[in-house]
């Protein structure tokens, strides 16, 4: 679809033209790696957030010779792009600590960045009011080290003006996310991802004038294969639109999602509180699907699945999770056996982070849709 195009080409690559010409004007851009990182503080130090990825990226041996093979792929990923001198175009980088290979790859990137600002953000690890108070904290310490390290000031005008730029685009994303309701859905699994990709790698702005562009297209598009299954992919470090592509091509549509590069990133609503912009944006984290690291947060995810699965209706989960993640590992047993009870099926996927298909893969799906479908 050629409206697609622009969206193909950003997702495709990591340092992109939009980025490129956003340096050329003497601006910023500072890598995340993690979408628990509030990307509105960045926003409004004039930065310019990157949700790191690794593109095309099928070799690790830089980063295996710093990290053990049994950090998850993406984690190895994400270093090889430092150390192979492929991240140059980064002013900054925020790392996290979501999980024990995330907390190891920060360390390492914290050693060998040669770039002026690089700040580890805090992640909370449980839900509750002591968690938004934390959240609050962490965005307090990050806007200091963006003022001093930037010669920039954050004001609480600047945030409100961050918060109100992010919610028009996931306005848009969840009109998007709407189209998936339909059978069959107007945007596939592998597009829908490609079009969230992009709006992690380009300027909020930017992405939403494209965006407005390419939804009445969509909405106009002639209707696809009716009556296939229709899946809900779930998991961590899946930013592969081929991934999504190969399982569709096996005959289902992949409807909804709950993933940190999907319909997560995306997901909630920023609303202004007297409190002020930082609890606000702290409310709409804390909101979302936990992320598996958090402890206690299962009953809250598993309720906003249940009803993604009930309104987008869903036939079967696929759990596309990254080889060695204890956190997803666990959180599918869980979800497995939740999901069971109410009669939906789930396929868990153990894959390396740039696994876009295998044979073995090809048949384990092609088995899960036959017995959907009997």
């Amino acid at each position: 679809m050629e409206e697609l195009r622009y969206f193909e080409k950003i997702a495709s690559c990591l340092d992109n033209d939009e980025i490129r010409a956003w340096k050329r004007s003497g601006r910023r851009v500072v890598g995340t790696v993690c979408s628990n990182i509030p990307e509105e503080v960045l926003q409004a130090a004039g930065v310019l957030p990157v949700r790191l990825r690794a593109p095309g990226l099928m070799d690790t041996a830089n980063a295996d010779s710093h990290l053990h093979r049994i950090n998850c792929s993406y984690s190895r990923a994400v270093l090889e792009l430092l150390l192979s001198d492929r991240l140059e175009f980064l002013d900054g980088l925020v790392t996290t600590n979501t999980c024990d290979h995330m907390l190891r790859l920060g360390s390492e990137l914290a050693a060998n960045a040669r770039i002026p600002f690089v700040h580890y953000f805090s992640m909370y690890h449980a839900l509750g009011n002591a968690s938004r108070e934390w959240f609050v904290m962490e965005m307090e310490k990050m806007i200091a080290h963006l003022e001093v390290s930037f010669a920039t000031k954050v004001s609480p005008e600047a945030l409100q003006q961050a918060i109100r730029v992010s919610e028009r685009v996931r306005s848009l994303m969840r009109r998007l996310n709407e189209m998936r309701k339909k059978d069959p859905p107007l945007v596939s699994g592998a597009e829908y991802l490609t079009i969230a990709l992009a709006g992690m790698s380009v300027p909020k702005e930017r992405f939403r004038e494209k965006l407005e562009a390419l939804l009445p297209a969509l909405e106009n598009r002639e209707p696809r294969e009716r009556g296939r299954p229709r899946l809900m992919l779930v998991g961590g470090g899946c930013d592969l639109p081929g991934f999504l592509e190969f399982v569709e091509e096996q005959g289902a549509w992949f409807v909804a999602d709950d993933l940190c590069f999907g319909t997560r990133y995306y997901r909630g609503t920023c609303r202004e509180t007297d409190a002020g912009p930082l609890p606000a944006i702290a409310d709409r984290y804390l909101s979302r699907p936990a992320c598996p690291s958090v402890m206690g947060g299962f009953d809250h995810t598993q309720a906003l699945l249940k009803g993604m699965i009930r309104d987008w209706r869903v036939d079967g989960i696929v759990c596309a999770r990254l080889k060695f993640c204890d956190h997803w590992a666990g959180f599918t047993k869980l979800l497995t056996e939740a999901l069971g009870r109410e009669g939906i099926p789930l396929l868990d996927l153990e894959r390396e982070y740039q696994t876009s298909g295998s044979g073995q893969i090809r048949t384990r799906v092609q088995a899960f849709l036959e017995m959907i479908d009997s």
